[in-house]
């Protein structure tokens, strides 16, 4: 029982003499108040985040908090004086009191656990990133479609940052946030070079990557390029233009598309005013202007765009008119056949024949149309007015030759462009 006692004595004493290590977490000043520190410990370590950003990690040490400087082998002391003071000592001599006058809220604590668990979701974010491109690596258009150029640069920037969260921040879950991302970088670049390709096997890492860049380098002005005036942009504005009026009525709303694309392409247009238009727009006429613009061959993508804004155009107002859907429909139709030619597709036009009954509908038909031949076809003379691409317009075109009493009929055919 003595032997208990005497135990529990020594115990106390200890307990007693025992200075206490542990400093509160939370912000600090120095004496004069103009520096402030914020300390964060962690088991045998104790971090201090500097106004500079910078962070300095003391550890444990033969019962001392100590960091070792980049610059010699010296080491910076921290001792704690109490649970809300310690002091840092250079060489022994002190350089700075610092005392405790906030302590960390919730709300803090809760930030550096987020930032600590940031460091998981980030590894499974860049699986996920990684999984989705790592069963395609073998495919060459999944390969080209990565730039090398983005995934070099990536060291480029990555790697200073590691540096200086390694060594001067000592901000480790940052350095391993950015070891991820140099990780994915390498990967990604292996990828973008076609180094998984099946037809590159064989190829050396250096060829590969000269391949890909050269190949880069030609494809860089593309997006700009998209971005910038389109090809035949004048034209198009024109088009929007003559097919706002083809009701004879400009709305408000199509006016304000007509001019949001002039500005987007830095193109000057007339003033446009709501109501009925100044000139009266001829289907002819502006069935001509789209072939003319269809003749400077137009990329795909840029024809096939110009289809989405006629087909905006019209419903611009909410109000589609007759013959706005006729002259929709006919230019529609006349942008997909060149971009189907182009593909090597074929597609079905109507062809508006006038079939003259008698000798005077024949020199009618001369006199009112002087730049058409006769042609002798199906048994008899016929006149081709021309191929148009919906039914709605050609039968529209029919009618008018109708009510002038030539029996005239549309057939459909397949557009001679298709076929050379």
């Amino acid at each position: 029982m003595d032997r208990i006692y005497i135990l529990l004595i020594c115990l106390l004493v200890t307990l007693k003499a025992a200075p206490n290590t542990e400093l509160t977490d939370g912000y600090y000043v120095n004496v004069s108040g103009a520096d402030s520190i914020q300390v964060e410990s962690s088991g045998d370590q104790l971090t201090l985040s500097l106004e500079n950003g910078s962070r300095i990690n003391f550890n444990m040490m033969n019962g001392k908090y100590r960091y070792k400087k980049l610059s010699s082998d010296d080491f910076l002391e921290l001792k704690i004086e109490s649970d809300n003071k310690f002091r840092l000592i250079d060489n022994n001599d002190s350089v700075g009191m610092y005392s405790l006058y906030r302590a960390s809220s919730f709300f803090n604590k809760l930030i550096a656990i987020l930032v600590s668990s940031a460091l998981l979701f980030s590894v499974f974010q860049a699986y996920l990133k990684l999984n989705k491109i790592w069963k395609r690596r073998k495919i060459e258009e999944v390969a080209n479609s990565i730039s090398i150029v983005a995934s070099l640069l990536g060291f480029a920037v990555l790697f200073p940052f590691l540096m200086n969260q390694l060594f001067i921040t000592n901000d480790y879950p940052s350095a391993g946030k950015s070891l991820i991302g140099l990780f994915l970088a390498a990967l990604f670049s292996l990828i973008s070079i076609g180094y998984f390709v099946e037809s590159n096997r064989g190829k050396g890492v250096f060829k590969l990557l000269m391949g890909a860049l050269s190949a880069e380098k030609s494809e860089s002005t593309d997006l700009l390029s998209a971005m910038m005036r389109p090809h035949g942009a004048r034209k198009i504005i024109d088009i929007l233009t003559k097919l706002a009026a083809i009701d004879d009525d400009i709305a408000q709303e199509e006016i304000d598309l007509i001019e949001e694309f002039a500005d987007r392409w830095h193109i000057d247009i007339p003033k446009l005013k709501e109501g009925k238009p100044e000139e009266i727009t001829n289907l002819v006429e502006l069935k001509a202007l789209v072939q003319s613009y269809l003749d400077e061959k137009p990329d795909l993508d840029v024809a096939s765009n110009l289809v989405d804004l006629i087909n905006m155009m019209a419903e611009a107002d909410d109000e589609v008119t007759e013959e706005e859907a006729m002259a929709v429909g006919e230019f529609t139709g006349m942008i997909n056949n060149y971009i189907n030619a182009e593909e090597g597709g074929i597609m079905d036009v109507f062809e508006v024949v006038i079939v003259p009954q008698n000798q005077d509908q024949i020199q009618a038909v001369k006199e009112l149309m002087p730049s058409i031949e006769s042609v002798q076809e199906r048994g008899g003379t016929i006149f081709k007015v021309g191929l148009f691409y919906s039914e709605d317009y050609a039968n529209a075109v029919c009618a008018k030759y109708i009510t002038l009493g030539l029996f005239t009929n549309s057939l459909k055919v397949i557009s001679e462009e298709n076929t050379q």
